[in-house]
């Protein structure tokens, strides 16, 4: 099973992260291979969590794909988790957290890992073969759409060493 765990900072702030990541109905807006959302089932736990699911529409190249995914929201910790949900789809198994950490300078340093198996092997294939550039891509594409919807925070030389936060 493909898995990967990424740490970056992000000159935005951990709540405008959260938000933005948050909004999966979004997506299709601004990730090029995601082609549908469907959210339902939301319920507010408490003041500062939620859990909804979500219809995913996944299009890269010749490959189509729909999966269901559970999605919790804990606006306190600021952290997303994302684990699959129900029967059908191409995802056979399927965890992703994020978690953001507010560094001194009011920036973020995300904390990201992800790991996905495919029911049919040549997806599964297909999916090793670019697992990381695609992870490292996904990041990158949530920095640049921040950047457009959220001022930046932070000097841009910051040093991440100097925080008394766990980078391992």
């Amino acid at each position: 099973m493909p898995k990967t765990h990424l740490k970056k900072r992000i000159r935005h702030t951990p709540n405008d992260l959260l938000t933005l990541v948050t909004d999966v109905e979004s997506y299709p807006d601004f990730i090029n291979f995601v082609s549908a959302v469907r959210i339902f089932d939301r319920e507010n736990i408490g003041e500062e969590k939620e859990q909804f699911k979500a219809d995913v529409g996944i299009q890269y190249k010749f490959v189509s794909e729909r999966f269901r995914s559970i999605v919790d929201v804990d606006r306190q910790a600021k952290t997303l988790n994302i684990g699959r949900a129900g029967h059908g789809g191409a995802v056979r198994a399927l965890t992703n957290s994020w978690k953001f950490i507010e560094l001194s300078d009011g920036s973020s340093l995300i904390d990201f890992e992800l790991a996905v198996k495919m029911k049919a092997a040549p997806l599964e294939f297909l999916i090793r073969q670019k697992f990381e550039k695609a992870v490292h891509h996904i990041v990158n594409v949530f920095e640049v759409r921040a950047g457009q919807i959220y001022p930046l925070i932070g000097d841009e030389d910051f040093d991440i060493a100097n925080e008394k936060v766990s980078i391992s």
